[in-house]
């Protein structure tokens, strides 16, 4: 019996064994006697690994700190661990790398929650970076104020002004900086950033900010803000947790109430206006709202970016956006649509999130992470005018038979190999500190190639990466030496920030940065490239993957193919076609005016 008649078995055999899933009380069933996700090892991977692992020689030296090393409290805080931000800080067409650095504990009793520093590392070009973050003030926040607990950067062009600026989250606060030049009189001398958390309205009512996304949801062009909020742990609220009887760990979501999560209007004047309690966005609760994990997109082409929500072992919320001017305004949809729990009719817990069309329907599906002893989830889109339908299809995809002993966090629909189909990449790592069984905290990431909407994984080609097991949580996506091959960023706990430099093979593509009209806005938009009589649909998102903001340009993979067609959907409702476009190039693409 050869390696590929083994895995076409074993994937037929588990779309007959039975599921296993969360339970509402928070137990679950033990994992399956299959465990598939080291068959994927042994999956024959034929050519040259599609990464490296650069990090040592890239420059980028920072670790995300959870405080486990100086305190050993088994928070729930420790947890959750932090993403990464890429941002062309200084327009020079490079991607730059933003590091959130979590935490520590001080103080007597080491009850004090104190952050560590964020970095900020400038591309200097052929994969090489330069820790910039004192030059460009970034060391702390306004007034000398030292960070606090960070987790997850969202990046944006908040003012239209031009330049993307930077939103950072966290335990008790968020932090809106602004992206302006050093010298007003002198732009030669560069740019830094500026904490206007105070001014713009931002500087209060969080408890516990995780990921964030920002879009424009109301149509006036500025972008607004969408952050998740986690549960309501605190000192006063900490108890002491075990999973086999004996040994205290980390306590698990159940244990805890979710917070409200937040949406904020963006007023175009710098200012925030808090949306939430007109906006339709449901409560906190024991059973609901633990948010980990949003992304925004035009899930039904109503020119109206939606946003959908990964919470932790509860429903996911999906707001299908019925805004208008100066109104933000949602209607959930997530159990109505099937994409608020799994096939089973269980709530998930979920960390990471995508959208992509993976099989070139012209519509993004949904994509989430979950945690072990729970598939995966892809929801295939089936939208109509007016009504919100996805279904689950992580059997009918090759997904499950990744089986369900990862616990998985950062991810990303991405075409690695640009062959024209969307490829998927997860972060793993444990959320406990002592998992039980087979489990493991340092997990192998998952590498899976989409064969014309079908998934097979091979991790191996990952290279010395996926060969290792990681404490891994934020991933983020981008070009970061302009060659069309998207590379990654990974953020693990307690060791540095990993760099993986894309080396597959190189084909033909054509990548594609939208300029919104005035610098507006453009998450909502959709494009649609023909090559070869062959049609692939990108998005352009907002959020997404954990806690992590991923390059603002999209590539489309062209194979073998070397003319383009492009025709793009406009948030407005403008369309603009662009013919027999070059490829192997960037192209900058300005909305028209209407």
């Amino acid at each position: 019996m050869n390696a590929r008649w083994l895995f076409t078995v074993v994937l037929l055999a588990v779309l007959v064994v039975p599921l296993v899933a969360c339970r509402p009380n928070g137990t679950s069933a033990p994992p399956s006697e299959l465990n598939l996700d080291r068959l994927q090892d042994s999956i024959p991977t034929a050519g040259p690994n599609w990464f490296d692992d650069i990090t040592q020689a890239s420059g980028i030296a920072h670790t995300y700190r959870n405080g486990e090393d100086t305190a050993d409290h088994l928070s729930i805080l420790e947890s959750l661990g932090g993403g990464i931000g890429l941002i062309d800080y200084d327009r020079d067409g490079l991607m730059d790398v933003f590091i959130p650095g979590g935490g520590i504990f001080t103080g007597a009793d080491k009850r004090t929650i104190s952050g560590w520093p964020c970095k900020l590392y400038r591309n200097l070009g052929q994969m090489r970076f330069q820790d910039v973050t004192a030059q460009v003030g970034l060391e702390g926040l306004a007034d000398g104020k030292p960070w606090f607990y960070s987790h997850a950067a969202a990046v944006a062009d908040v003012d239209r002004d031009g330049w993307p600026d930077l939103l950072v989250t966290g335990w008790e606060r968020i932090a809106l900086f602004r992206n302006v030049p050093v010298d007003p009189q002198n732009p030669s001398k560069g740019r830094r950033f500026e904490d206007v958390s105070q001014k713009a309205g931002l500087a209060q009512g969080i408890q516990w900010a995780t990921s964030a996304a920002w879009g424009d949801l109301d149509g006036d062009g500025y972008p607004d803000l969408y952050v998740c909020q986690y549960v309501d742990w605190s000192w006063q609220n900490n108890p002491k947790c075990d999973y086999d009887g004996k040994t205290p760990d980390v306590c698990p979501p159940k244990r805890f109430s979710g917070l409200q999560h937040k949406v904020y209007r963006n007023n175009g004047d710098g200012t925030f206006t808090d949306q939430t309690a007109t906006a339709g966005l449901l409560p906190g609760g024991k059973e609901a709202s633990k948010g980990l994990g949003v992304l925004i997109v035009d899930l039904d082409s109503d020119r109206k970016p939606d946003i959908y929500v990964c919470n932790d072992t509860v429903d996911q919320f999906l707001y299908m956006n019925v805004s208008t001017p100066g109104q933000l305004r949602f209607k959930e949809q997530g159990m109505a649509s099937g994409s608020a729990r799994d096939d089973k009719g269980w709530p998930n817990g979920s960390m990471g999130v995508d959208a992509g069309d993976y099989e070139r329907s012209g519509k993004p599906a949904i994509w989430v992470t979950n945690y072990e002893n729970e598939l995966h989830a892809l929801y295939r889109n089936e939208c109509r005018p007016g009504q919100a339908l996805f279904t689950f299809q992580t059997h009918r995809s090759g997904v499950a038979a990744l089986g369900q002993t990862y616990v998985g966090w950062g991810t990303g629909f991405i075409d690695f190999d640009l062959d024209g189909w969307e490829d998927l990449f997860v972060a793993n790592g444990h959320a406990i500190r002592y998992p039980t069984g087979k489990s493991k905290r340092r997990q192998k990431p998952v590498l899976m190639r989409n064969n014309k909407g079908r998934f097979e994984a091979i991790t191996p080609l990952l290279g010395s990466f996926g060969q290792t097991e990681h404490l891994a949580r934020g991933a983020a996506f981008g070009d970061l030496d302009n060659d069309g091959r998207v590379d990654i960023v990974v953020s693990r706990m307690n060791e540095p920030v990993a760099v993986l430099h894309n080396i597959a093979p190189l084909q033909h593509w054509l990548g594609v940065e939208l300029l919104g009209k005035q610098n507006a806005c453009t998450v909502g938009a959709r494009l649609v490239l023909t090559a070869d009589g062959q049609t692939q649909t990108r998005f352009r998102k907002g959020g997404g993957s954990y806690c992590s903001s991923n390059d603002p340009r999209l590539v489309f993979g062209l194979g073998q193919a070397d003319r383009a067609t492009l025709t793009i959907h406009w948030p407005d409702g403008a369309i603009s076609t662009h013919p027999d476009l070059a490829v192997d190039r960037y192209h900058r693409i300005e909305q028209p005016a209407r």
